[in-house]
C-alpha cells in the first residue's frame, strides 16, 4: 500500500519542483516557461508509467518452497566430516 501511495507522490514532488523552476524564470522568457511546464507534464507521467510498469516487480514475493519429498530420489544426505 505504501508503493502505491508513493507513485502519485513522487508525480506531485517532480511537478512542484518543475513549478519551483517555472515561478522563477522572468514572464519576458515565454518559451523557456512553455518548455518547463511541458517537461512537468511528460516527467510526471513518465514517473506514473515507470512506476506503474515497476511497482509489480517490487511487490512480487516467491512462495514458499515445497517441503514435500515425493521420491527417495531427492533425498541426498552428505557424508560426516
Amino acid at each position: 500500500m505504501l508503493l502505491e501511495a508513493a507513485i502519485p507522490a513522487l508525480c506531485l514532488l517532480w511537478a512542484l519542483l518543475c513549478l519551483r523552476f517555472y515561478t522563477l524564470i522572468s514572464r519576458d522568457n515565454i518559451w523557456q516557461r512553455r518548455l518547463i511546464a511541458i517537461g512537468a507534464g511528460l516527467g510526471a507521467g513518465l514517473i506514473w508509467l515507470l512506476g506503474s510498469m515497476l511497482l509489480p516487480f517490487l511487490c512480487h514475493t516467491e512462495p514458499p518452497p515445497s517441503s514435500a519429498i515425493e521420491s527417495a530420489d531427492e533425498v541426498r544426505i552428505r557424508p560426516a566430516q
